[in-house]
């Protein structure tokens, strides 16, 4: 993360990592509406946040709200268009929503960006392949 603007910028950077670090604490706790907040919180504090974009949009799957999930995703991925993760959450919700193609699109970039998910990628479009109209690719 760039930190500028000296001591204020600085506590801004804190802040924005003490709400990422509380978000995740509540969701390993299972403490989804908690996780929401922190994360809601941590892009208001910091809304050039590709990563708390990533986490919101992560809860907002987790709490089966695809559709705000794939625009928080869509918004990480403007903000940092190299963010595999983004593209994994938002394939997931694209596929939990049914929409085949935009899922292994989503996969695609994914495996893409990070050549390291390539086996979990492949398990995925395994499935998707096997419930989808579209030929495998």
């Amino acid at each position: 993360m760039v930190v500028t603007g000296g001591i204020h910028g600085v506590h801004a950077a804190d802040e924005l990592n003490s709400l990422l670090e509380r978000g995740q604490k509540q969701l390993d706790a299972g403490q989804l509406d908690e996780a929401l907040a922190s994360y809601q919180q941590a892009v208001q504090k910091d809304p050039n946040s590709s990563l708390a974009y990533t986490r919101l949009g992560g809860t907002r799957l987790l709490r089966q709200e695809y559709g705000d999930s794939i625009t928080d995703f869509q918004q990480a991925i403007m903000l940092d268009q190299t963010n595999a993760g983004a593209f994994l959450g938002m394939a997931m919700a694209y596929l939990h929503l049914g929409r085949y193609e935009l899922a292994r699109q989503s996969l695609n970039e994914a495996e893409r960006l990070d050549p390291s998910k390539k086996a979990e990628i492949s398990k995925v479009r395994t499935w998707l392949d096997s419930r989808s109209d579209s030929p495998p690719h």
